[in-house]
């Protein structure tokens, strides 16, 4: 056995053996050095990716809310008797109450349309009313009270005519659409 380790290697055996060696060298690169390296450069690419993405939501989080802030700040802008509020759906018995107390001192008469209820989950309430004021003025005031109930709606309609006599004294026939709107709980 000692014959074996003091013998000489041939050129051959040399070039295979340093062939070998070089080969386990590149394998050791790839496996300790390449691979790792690689993997955690797809990592930080996945990270990046992640981070941007995050950028991008809370990017559009805050134009959203620069956007209900500018919102907010022109009703906080508005004189107090134009803010309105969407009450929650069903509201109809406060509204009749409300009619009630608007409509008083007239010949009035009211209808309710169907409910539509839109995509965003807001209730639709048409009102078609008609009435008859004592003058232009009385009439004005109605319209008034009507649209400042302090809830949201929007007068779709409108139009009025002497009952007898002229606009500007005698009696006023007003008829119109209102539609009052109220949020729906999800």
């Amino acid at each position: 056995m000692s014959d074996f380790m003091n013998r000489s290697f041939s050129r051959r055996e040399k070039l295979l053996m340093l062939l070998l060696v070089i080969i386990l060298l590149v394998g050791l690169y790839f496996y300790l050095v390449h691979y790792p390296i690689t993997q955690r450069l797809d990592e930080i690419e996945l990270e990046t990716d992640d981070v941007l993405f995050q950028q991008d939501v809370a990017n559009t989080r805050l134009q959203m809310y620069n956007e209900m802030k500018d919102e907010l700040d022109i009703v906080d802008a508005m004189p107090e008797d134009q803010v309105t509020m969407m009450p929650e759906y069903d509201n109809i018995q406060t509204l009749m109450n409300m009619f009630n107390v608007i409509f008083a001192g007239t010949q009035q008469s009211l209808s309710f349309d169907n409910v539509r209820i839109n995509d965003n989950n807001v209730a639709e309430r048409t009102v078609r009313f008609s009435f008859t004021a004592r003058d232009y003025d009385h009439a004005r005031q109605v319209l008034a009270n009507l649209t400042g109930t302090g809830y949201r709606c929007l007068l779709d309609s409108l139009s009025f005519g002497a009952s007898g006599g002229n606009v500007e004294t005698g009696e006023l026939r007003v008829t119109g659409n209102i539609t009052f709107y109220e949020k729906v709980p999800a």
